[in-house]
């Protein structure tokens, strides 16, 4: 398996390469600003959202302060496993569990908040969820193209190992017969 730099490396080169061919491509609806969400949703998900995250990897590391988010995750999903390595079920796991534990995370504190001022935490995680739900119809060609940037970083990751695990046996298998 390739190491945590070197899978930075591979996002980071091919987002830049990828970023003038987008451009210059005949994508619907791209412009420079979808352009700039599918690169920049190509390199979260290579960097912040890995695969990797089921272990104390580069991307887990650099969560900081808010790395015990991913302890849960780390738990009950198993290291290059389907579920964590899977090209589309991959990337859509780990948002929708972080959306999850976001929503948890800020209920709690909102709910905290209500205990010494009046606050309705339900009813403002409401008006919020409201107000996202309004911006996620009014831009779906943005939605779009940000999850195909998602799924694209997770898949150069997956991607990367398999071919990675390939070249490591069939290297193996040319020493044995050699030997």
């Amino acid at each position: 398996m390739p190491s945590g730099r070197t899978h930075d490396f591979i996002t980071i080169v091919t987002g830049a390469v990828a970023a003038p061919v987008v451009l210059d491509s005949t994508l619907p609806d791209i412009n420079p600003t979808n352009a700039m969400v599918l690169l920049g949703a190509y390199l979260v998900s290579g960097l912040l959202f890995s695969p990797d995250l089921d272990l104390k990897s580069a991307p887990y590391m650099r969560w900081r302060a808010l790395r015990f988010v991913w302890k849960p995750y780390q738990h009950f999903v198993p290291h290059r496993s389907w579920i964590s390595h899977s090209v589309l079920f991959g990337p859509v796991l780990r948002v929708l569990y972080f959306t999850l534990v976001m929503f948890l995370l800020t209920f709690l504190v909102l709910a905290g908040i209500n205990a010494l001022v009046p606050v309705d935490p339900t009813n403002t995680m409401l008006n919020v969820a409201t107000q996202i739900r309004a911006w996620l119809e009014a831009h779906p060609v943005v939605i779009a193209y940000a999850a195909a940037g998602f799924m694209l970083g997770g898949a150069a990751h997956s991607l990367t190992d398999i071919v990675w695990s390939w070249i490591k046996r069939k290297t193996r298998r040319a020493f044995k017969t050699r030997s």
